[in-house]
């Protein structure tokens, strides 16, 4: 495994992480067995770079990581997040802050993660917006800048009592007039950036006929301000691999970008065995990004990605 500097954080982590969804059983069907077995193969393999939230499973994925790190804690990185889910969150940020990183240190097995992220989108006006299909549908706030940076703030608390180290947030579906100015706060330390081959305006001007979320080219902002990049949805919720795992609605995201990865069969000419393969090399050749984070569901989805950081990418 290669390894690479997470902005100013200094803290070397692996190119390829985990992501927490997959054993947060979101991503397709698994079991607990399964996911606590992934982690640990995981760290054997070099992987030091674990990124979770209350969100994914409802605290499953937290609670497995947990599990799956018992011993192995002081080898590895830990991101979690926060996410206000009640007005009254939003009225007392610093006690909904202090609720949330309590509970999930309690479910990590831990006293500390070392990046705490905020989990929502950022816009020039707050609002909800649709988080989650569902069934049921689940609605989450999108801050604004002032907002970001009281929970910030807040989430600073928790750093100065030494329950996390780094601070960051999901600069990803967001407002460039929004996300800019955070970057360059001095805040926050790390960014979560979607970046794949479906959707590569994290880093260049949208193409003609573009019709997907503009991500505003904010690696570069990113990079300008030393803040550490976390790559996510290099497989675009799926879709970049070799044939869909679990049930989705045919007229949803997923298939639309399903139809759409079959473009890039040409990939796989190369050192890369498969299209997902592919998709994970094309987000590690940009060195401003520090570590990608899939969410796997099985240690053989890991086992593939881990190869990753060693394969070059031919053609695109």
């Amino acid at each position: 495994m290669k390894y690479r500097l997470l902005g100013r954080t200094g803290l070397s982590v692996s190119e390829v992480g985990v992501g927490g969804a997959g054993i947060g059983q979101v991503w397709g069907a698994t079991t607990d067995a399964e996911c606590i077995r992934l982690v640990r193969r995981a760290v054997e393999l070099g992987i030091n770079f674990f990124d979770t939230s209350p969100m994914y499973g409802r605290g499953k994925s937290e609670e497995i990581l947990g599990h799956g790190l018992d011993g192995l804690r002081d080898r590895v990185y830990i991101a979690t997040k926060v996410r206000l889910q009640t007005a009254e969150d939003l009225a007392d940020m610093a006690g909904a802050v202090r609720r949330s990183v309590e509970q999930s240190l309690r479910r990590l097995r831990t006293d500390h993660v070392d990046v705490l992220q905020i989990h929502h989108q950022l816009g020039s006006e707050g609002g909800q917006y649709l988080a989650a299909v569902g069934p049921p549908p689940r609605y989450a706030y999108r801050l604004n800048r002032e907002q970001a940076l009281e929970l910030g703030h807040a989430m600073q608390r928790v750093v100065e009592e030494g329950k996390a180290r780094f601070l960051g947030i999901t600069a990803w579906d967001g407002h460039p007039g929004v996300f800019e100015p955070l970057l360059a706060s001095g805040v926050f330390h790390t960014a979560q950036i979607l970046y794949n081959l479906l959707n590569r305006t994290a880093a260049i001007a949208p193409p003609s006929g573009f019709d997907d979320v503009d991500q505003g080219r904010v690696i570069e902002v990113a990079h300008r301000n030393e803040v550490g990049i976390i790559c996510i949805r290099a497989h675009a919720a799926g879709a970049l691999t070799e044939k869909l795992d679990r049930d989705v609605v045919p007229d949803s995201e997923v298939a639309r970008d399903f139809a759409r990865s079959r473009r890039f069969g040409h990939l796989k000419e190369g050192a890369c065995a498969t299209l997902s393969q592919a998709a994970l090399r094309f987000c590690l050749d940009d060195p401003r990004i520090a570590t990608v984070v899939p969410g796997f569901k099985n240690v053989a989805e890991l086992e593939e990605s881990a190869a990753c950081s060693w394969l070059p990418l031919a053609s695109r």
